[in-house]
C-alpha cells in the first residue's frame, strides 16, 4: 500500500508540475505576443505597403484572439493555483514520509497512508473548487451575466 501511495503521490506531483509549467509558458507567450502586436499596430497603420489593410486586420485580430484566450483560460491564475496545489501535495507527501514509523509497524503505516491519501483527495478537491469558483463565461454584447 505504501508503494502504491508513493507512486500515486509522485504522479500527482508530476501532473501539477507539468500543468503549471505549461500554464506559465502560455501566460508569458501570450503576454509577449499581445504586447508586440498591440505596440506594432500604430507602426503598421502609419506605413505604406501592399496589403496594408490585411496586415492591420490580422494584427488587430491577433490582439483580440490573444486577449480572449488569455481571459478565458486565465493562465496566470491557473499557474498560481497549480503551483500552490503542487506545493500542498509536496508538503503532505513529505509530512507523510516523515511520519511513517521507523520500526515498520504495519498497522500504523497503513493508518498513516490512508490518512495521507485522504489529504491528497482533499487537496485535489480544493484545487478543483477554487478553479471553478472563479470561472466566468464570456459576456456577449447586449447580455448581462445571470440573465437569459
Amino acid at each position: 500500500m505504501v508503494m502504491a501511495a508513493d507512486e500515486y503521490a509522485s504522479r500527482v506531483r508530476s501532473f501539477y508540475d507539468s500543468r503549471a509549467t505549461w500554464h506559465r509558458r502560455f501566460h508569458r507567450l501570450s503576454g509577449i505576443l499581445l504586447i508586440l502586436a498591440g505596440a506594432g499596430l500604430p507602426v503598421l497603420a502609419n506605413l505604406d505597403y501592399p496589403g496594408k489593410s490585411t496586415v492591420i486586420s490580422l494584427a488587430g485580430m491577433s490582439v483580440a484572439v490573444l486577449t480572449a484566450l488569455h481571459t478565458f483560460y486565465r493562465w496566470d491564475q491557473s499557474w498560481i493555483l497549480l503551483r500552490n496545489t503542487e506545493g500542498a501535495v509536496t508538503a503532505a507527501y513529505w509530512a507523510w514520509k516523515a511520519g511513517l514509523p521507523a520500526d515498520g509497524s504495519e498497522a500504523e503505516t497503513k493508518e498513516k497512508t490512508i490518512a495521507f491519501l485522504g489529504v491528497l483527495a482533499q487537496i485535489r478537491t480544493q484545487e478543483a473548487t477554487n478553479f471553478f469558483e472563479n470561472v466566468s463565461l464570456p459576456v456577449t454584447a447586449g447580455s448581462q451575466p445571470g440573465t437569459r
